[in-house]
């Protein structure tokens, strides 16, 4: 990779990330931010922008990145991975252990497998965010995971709604935070090749294929042949929500 391409891709991904952070006031000077790391491309790149991007900014914030443990063998792989990445960054791991692992294997669950694991670390984050008194948490969702969320509720939920860049939870006790919303899931992989960050995260043996995420993303793949900006097209209307062409019942004119 040149050296001009290798720079492009960093001060781009530096650029959007920055700017998603201002648009959506998602840190402040002194801010500590619980930054949830699975062994993924998309948490290890956000732990990286965030930590690397501090030596250039007049922001100061402290992050704690925490993996929550599902009490299985496999967890090993993830760990030696995570412990790396992190001592590389001067950062400390934390873990939350967990007995999601068994709950899983019992099986009979309303929900995919990854839907229940999703729900359950989602809450050993928030708890452990309480104990230790961190009210942010950040997340590595990209721009495809709003686009595809949105879509998947319009489908399947009979509802427009999405994740959002900065959303408050708990009365503002607590607050969850995206900083890669700008960002394609392209070119976060761009940026972990160029900072030599793993890509492929080792496998769970819980994960079955989202087969209705598989066809969002098989739609928008075609969708893309016949207009490239189709995501942009989607992203920027989720931000141009006109309400008074919604469907109000009941709402007198």
């Amino acid at each position: 990779m040149s050296r001009k391409r290798r720079q492009g891709i960093q001060g781009r991904v530096r650029s959007k990330v920055g700017r998603a952070l201002a648009d959506y006031s998602m840190t402040r000077d002194g801010d500590r931010l619980l930054v949830a790391v699975s062994g993924g491309k998309d948490s290890l790149a956000l732990l990286h922008i965030l930590e690397t991007r501090k030596s250039f900014i007049p922001v100061d914030y402290q992050l704690e990145p925490v993996f929550v443990s599902l009490g299985e063998d496999d967890d090993r792989a993830r760990l030696r991975l995570l412990e790396s990445v992190c001592r590389n960054l001067g950062l400390k791991l934390q873990v939350v252990s967990t007995d999601i692992g068994r709950r899983l294997r019992r099986g009979d669950l309303p929900e995919s497998n990854c839907f229940h694991c999703s729900r359950w670390k989602r809450r050993a984050l928030f708890e452990w965010a309480r104990k230790e008194q961190i009210s942010k948490i950040a997340f590595g969702h990209h721009r495809d995971d709003i686009i595809e969320t949105a879509l998947l509720n319009l489908f399947y939920g009979s509802n427009f709604s999405t994740m959002v860049p900065h959303q408050r939870l708990f009365n503002g006790a607590l607050s969850l935070v995206r900083p890669l919303a700008y960002l394609d899931e392209r070119e976060v992989i761009a940026y972990c090749r160029l900072k030599h960050l793993p890509i492929d995260q080792p496998p769970c043996r819980f994960a079955a294929d989202d087969q209705k995420r598989m066809q969002i993303r098989d739609l928008l793949l075609r969708l893309e042949k016949d207009n490239p900006r189709v995501k942009s097209s989607i992203f920027h209307a989720l931000k141009n929500v006109r309400a008074d062409y919604l469907l109000n019942v009941g709402y007198d004119r």
